[in-house]
């Protein structure tokens, strides 16, 4: 017993950290593990603490080590974004949404005349006005959708853009509204 309270042969210390010898020497090296008084032997006591502490020490390295590794992705992801952006590669989601929203109200408002330069006969014109109505409604849907999934991850509160797209392709009674009246509905 007086020899585990004491000095223990280095091979013995190997055997119960489950390591080499050798390791057991680099340790000792590293000051991990206190200088052995004796040639080929280690304390006991001085060898478990000092094992413990070069995995503690390991493992607080290694966490570092992916923490700053972490953030080094991260600047390197933030500064690619910035060039895209810059070089016009990359726009806000916001700015393309706007533009969708624009592009679509100005089909809105060509379509709104077509039927009355096509014809001034009222039936027809109405056919025509639901078909521009029918087209219109599936674009503003695949839009929407559209927007919707460019919105994804975002908060819901920044979902201005959808309800505005589709609401420029929904469909509107009346295109040429005062001649509509006129006829049956």
């Amino acid at each position: 017993m007086a020899e585990h309270a004491g000095l223990i042969p280095i091979g013995q210390a190997a055997r119960l950290l489950m390591i080499s010898e050798e390791r057991i020497r680099q340790l000792v090296k590293q000051g991990f593990i206190p200088k052995p008084e004796k040639r080929g032997a280690v304390q006991l006591v001085g060898a478990v603490q000092g094992y413990l502490r070069y995995l503690k020490d390991d493992e607080r390295r290694s966490t570092k080590s992916a923490a700053d590794s972490r953030v080094r992705d991260a600047r390197a992801l933030e500064i690619e974004l910035r060039i895209a952006e810059r070089s016009r590669d990359l726009i806000p989601v916001e700015d393309a949404l706007t533009d969708m929203a624009e592009f679509a109200g100005l089909v809105r408002s060509e379509l709104a005349g077509l039927p009355a330069r096509l014809t001034r006969i009222i039936d027809e014109r109405q056919k025509v006005e639901a078909e521009i109505d029918g087209v219109l409604t599936r674009l503003a849907e695949r839009a929407a959708q559209k927007a919707e999934s460019l919105e994804a991850g975002r908060s819901h509160s920044a979902a201005g853009a959808p309800a505005a797209a589709r609401r420029m392709g929904a469909p509107q009674q009346g295109l040429s509204g005062d001649l509509r009246s006129t006829g049956p509905a």
